[in-house]
């Protein structure tokens, strides 16, 4: 299986890391999906593990909730402020993780963008789709998202998805994924 998703690789400086408690995340999470339930949205995106392993991580979709709505879990602590502000302003996730090395649970800001869709298909799909943009058939690499619009606009495309038309059903999520935009410009879509 090979996932396409985009990737903001801007780094904000002196962004710091917040530590959350199991509680707190808990709490969190509860929020997270009561606002997603009312909006029909799904904030929260598994990346690893389970909340009862040693080693986990997820991401929260938070740029359209209300600031005080998140900070309150990290009890309005002002480091969680600027990173929840940071990732507003960029449009992009907050991570929580606790990693293999630490102990503790840390909040960080996530390099994937807040509505930006992933697309997990096949080997045999993804080399499918890389050649319709007329990429290499590479198991893994990046393209910046002006090159990604550039190939989805390309007149070869249709000639392309006349050889495949079952490639056509990837075009909304790719799509999506070319229509992102960030303040930063170092958006990109990865895949791996």
């Amino acid at each position: 299986m090979i996932t396409f998703r985009i990737k903001d690789e801007a780094e904000p400086d002196n962004l710091r890391p917040v530590m959350i408690d199991a509680l707190q995340m808990g709490a969190l999470r509860e929020t997270l999906a009561a606002y997603g339930e009312r909006y029909g949205l799904d904030l929260i995106i598994h990346d690893y593990g389970s909340l009862d392993d040693q080693v986990f991580a997820w991401e929260a979709r938070t740029a359209m909730m209300p600031i005080a709505m998140i900070a309150r879990h990290f009890t309005f602590d002002v480091d969680a402020i600027a990173l929840i502000e940071t990732a507003q302003f960029l449009g992009r996730r907050i991570r929580i993780a606790r990693p293999d090395d630490e102990p503790d649970i840390m909040v960080t800001l996530s390099t994937n963008p807040d509505a930006a869709p992933e697309m997990e298909v096949s080997n045999s799909s993804a080399y499918a789709i890389l050649d319709m943009l007329g990429l290499d058939t590479d198991s893994c690499g990046a393209i910046s998202i002006d090159q990604l619009r550039g190939s989805l606009a390309d007149p070869v495309m249709a000639s392309r998805l006349d050889a495949e038309p079952g490639l056509a059903r990837y075009l909304p999520a790719l799509n999506q994924m070319a229509a992102i935009s960030s303040p930063s410009c170092a958006l990109r879509m990865v895949w791996s």
